[in-house]
């Protein structure tokens, strides 16, 4: 059986770039992995947005931060959530090309 990773992505007012970010996650050809979206605005227009892209796929899940922490404190928050054996950190504006998390994990 393959590691676990845990990919941990904070959400702040990201609408425009959320879905194509967790998509390149999600595509990844490692396949053993977790999403861990921090969504950290306190305004949860957004958080349909989340919501839907947590229906398509078991291995994602959100926290909804009670503050607006900032990415950073974010991240941390996700660190003590994860299940992985690794982590890794995506900002949600960002794309991962589709072999990523298996070229890191053959390193």
């Amino acid at each position: 059986m393959t590691d676990l990773v845990s990919v941990i992505l904070p959400y702040f007012k990201k609408k425009n770039f959320i879905e194509e970010s967790v998509n390149s996650i999600l595509k990844q050809t490692y396949k053993n992995l977790e999403l861990i979206i921090i969504y950290d605005d306190t305004d949860h227009q957004d958080l349909s947005i989340i919501k839907k892209l947590k229906s398509y796929d078991r291995r994602i899940n959100y926290i909804l931060n009670v503050s607006n922490v900032g990415a950073g404190e974010s991240r941390n928050i996700g660190i003590r959530h994860a299940k992985g054996k690794y982590i890794s950190f995506l900002d949600a504006d960002d794309i991962w090309n589709k072999n990523k998390i298996e070229t890191q994990i053959k390193f």
